[in-house]
């Protein structure tokens, strides 16, 4: 039995044990108790999101994970990042009344001033003079260097490639990249074949926004058809525009020019909101799901030989994890490389695979894939899966 008394103007609540509670003193506690929990919280929140830069190396193993901070939606980072990044032995002055850095690294001398955002660079009595996309500031009387002082000068200090991934801030240094074919009896050997899944009547899948795979997978290709020109390879595409085109015909094409390597791109969707990121499919008999095989004899200049896709597949699993490797960079969500039987692939008589460039029917993966800059960004990254694979290739070639 509860009762309710008052005393000097104070509701009180009788229980059956015969004790008086303030029933306004009850949810106060539990408000302050509610209140501390809330901030709390938020104190773990604010230790759980402090940014960092991670420095990672070119098959994406950790070099350093520098603390960060950001100003003004900037990144920066403390001088120390120096000695962590660049050099172990680099050391810096800094004059605190004229806000002047000076760093002294592998036989260099780097000036910099607060707030300004030329750089100059000493070394060996030449004078080379940089402008830097953000100058260094202050930040709680601390000199801070921005990310673009490590994006631009170390490829000056150490001759490598670099390469930032704001959203994740992610810092890759590589070593500077080189794509020299090597000369043989028949250059068409060295064509690159681009295959933009669907077109036409096939519009492949559909976002919730009514983006079309059909669309996202030419744009794609179109940006590699561009790039790996530029490198002075050869490119074929099995469609340039919104055609339909079967099977065989993609297959005669890779054929006709005589395709050194397969890259079909698609776009993958789940009943499933929750699945997403990249995938990269290899043909292979023995995977998980079995057809009935379509292989056919061909000639070749030993005479009639039976010839399979299954033939390339080490050449083909060697461009999958080169594959692997740069998409890693630009998603949390480990790309996953899967065996199949594909009936796709099975008279693609070259390496070939199958790049899934994210769901369509996941939230974030359809804004990635409608975002131009990450399309582009997932071009370069094909690229420099090329280069890789070339250059792994090449050398091959030079110990034979």
């Amino acid at each position: 039995m509860t009762t309710t008394t008052r005393t000097n103007n104070t509701a009180y609540i009788k229980k059956a044990q015969g004790k008086f509670v303030n029933k306004y003193v009850v949810p106060l506690k539990i408000g302050v108790l509610s209140l501390g929990i809330l901030v709390f919280a938020a104190t773990l929140s604010s230790i759980a999101q402090d940014p960092s830069v991670r420095f990672i190396d070119a098959d994406g193993k950790t070099i350093a994970e520098v603390p960060a901070q950001h100003q003004e939606k900037q990144v920066y980072l403390p001088v120390d990042a120096m000695k962590q990044v660049i050099d172990p032995a680099t050391t810096h002055q800094y004059n605190h009344p004229r806000k002047r850095l000076t760093l002294k690294t592998r036989g260099k001398e780097i000036r910099l001033q607060m707030g300004k955002s030329t750089v100059s660079i000493d070394s060996g009595g030449q004078t080379l003079t940089l402008t830097l996309s953000t100058p260094p500031i202050l930040i709680a009387q601390r000199p801070m260097l921005p990310i673009s002082f490590f994006k631009q000068l170390l490829p000056i200090l150490n001759d490598v490639d670099v390469i930032y991934n704001s959203n994740l801030n992610r810092l890759q240094i590589r070593p500077k990249s080189t794509w020299t074919p090597v000369e043989t009896d028949n250059t068409q050997n060295l064509a690159v074949i681009v295959d933009p899944g669907h077109g036409g009547d096939d519009q492949g899948s559909e976002g919730s926004t009514g983006i079309l795979e059909k669309h996202i997978v030419l744009k794609v290709a179109k940006q590699l058809q561009r790039m790996i020109k530029q490198q002075g390879m050869q490119v074929y595409l099995t469609r340039e525009t919104d055609m339909k085109r079967t099977q065989f015909e993609r297959i005669q094409i890779a054929k006709q020019n005589r395709g050194r390597l397969f890259l079909s791109l698609h776009c993958n969707a789940s009943f499933s909101p929750h699945e997403k990121g990249i995938r990269i499919y290899l043909n292979n008999p023995k995977g998980q799901i079995r057809f009935p095989s379509t292989t056919k004899p061909a000639l070749t200049g030993q005479g009639l030989k039976i010839l399979t896709q299954v033939n390339f597949l080490k050449q083909s699993h060697d461009f999958a994890r080169a594959l692997q490797t740069e998409l890693n960079f630009l998603t949390e969500t480990p790309v996953q490389i899967i065996d199949l039987p594909l009936i796709a692939l099975s008279e693609a008589y070259m390496p070939a695979v199958v790049l899934e460039l994210g769901y369509l029917s996941n939230v974030e993966d359809l804004e990635k894939l409608s975002n131009t800059e990450y399309i582009e960004s997932v071009s370069q990254a094909i690229i420099r899966a090329l280069q890789r694979y070339i250059s792994s290739v090449n050398q091959q070639i030079l110990q034979q």
